[in-house]
């Protein structure tokens, strides 16, 4: 069950450029990219175009995920012309300030105990009062409907971000460890929170704190394999010292989490960098000496 990643690409007309990202589940099987790709490309043309002032341009999107033998599928839209901007707002242009201004988003899940930023960077300049968020303003107001409807279709879409599903992650105490012939470290475990480790022999990255009250050179993330459903030993060779007291263990899973509500916005700054689509310019003439 792939991720896919999507990617919207823009740019302004002083040759700033950035791009933003949501998520999708691919569901079993293999993602079909050109419906996705296609999907993505009309919600930024109908729900993310109309925030861009009237110097940002929409240039494309991309859809990609990781195949099963770790290669990167990926199909693209690249718009030529650009599609320009929200031209005005109430018969007043809706010009930005800079295009590394952005109106930072919030986003978290359903039971609010994950978040993720969304950032929405060439936007009116209205919005901006001060260094601060403004929808009190005609223009702000208005692009706040328009934000609205841009959250509201992010969640009709199913669209999301890749984070730690805490429902297969296992975590708990690590209650002692050996040294074994080779150098590795087997570290017996205990867990806290009823979700077991992974098969054994899988192999896992693992988060390690506060054994021997934090002095271990055990307490950062290692790849271990699963020795037994009590036990992991790691994949490196790593010194250590007597077992002295308890610490902690995390062994994360990464799932696909859908955005459900943004909890604030505010004020952000973003960097922007070449816009996409654009080769590099020619090196100068040289002379050899």
């Amino acid at each position: 069950m792939p991720i896919v990643r999507l990617t919207a690409f823009f740019r302004d007309d002083d040759g700033h450029g950035w791009s933003e990202q949501h998520d999708q589940d691919g569901g079993p099987g293999t993602p079909t990219l050109a419906g996705i790709l296609s999907q993505f490309d009309s919600f930024n043309k109908q729900f993310r175009r109309p925030l861009l002032a009237a110097d940002g341009y929409y240039i494309g999107c991309r859809a990609s995920y990781k195949t099963a033998n770790g290669q990167t599928a990926a199909s693209n839209i690249l718009n030529d012309p650009p599609l320009i901007g929200q031209q005005t707002s109430g018969g007043t242009p809706t010009y930005m300030n800079q295009a590394s201004n952005a109106v930072k988003l919030r986003m978290q899940n359903a039971a609010n105990t994950a978040n993720s930023d969304v950032y929405l960077r060439g936007v009116w300049d209205a919005v901006f009062n001060g260094g601060v968020i403004d929808f009190t303003s005609a223009q702000g107001a208005a692009w706040k409907v328009l934000m609205t409807a841009y959250v509201e279709q992010l969640r009709g879409l199913v669209y999301g971000w890749q984070g730690i599903d805490p429902a297969l992650t296992s975590r708990g105490a690590v209650t002692g460890y050996v040294q074994n012939e080779i150098g590795t470290v087997t570290l017996t475990i205990a867990v806290g929170n009823a979700i077991p480790l992974p098969a054994v022999g899988t192999k896992i990255n693992v988060n390690f704190a506060r054994i021997n009250e934090g002095r271990s050179s055990l307490n950062r993330s290692l790849v271990c394999v699963v020795a037994s459903p009590t036990t992991l030993t790691t994949v490196r060779q790593i010194a250590v010292s007597e077992f002295l007291s308890n610490g902690t263990y995390i062994a994360p899973v990464k799932g696909f989490i859908p955005y459900d509500h943004f909890g604030y916005v505010k004020a952000a700054n973003r960097k922007t960098g070449r816009p996409f689509g654009v080769a590099p310019g020619r090196l100068p003439a040289r002379t050899l000496h």
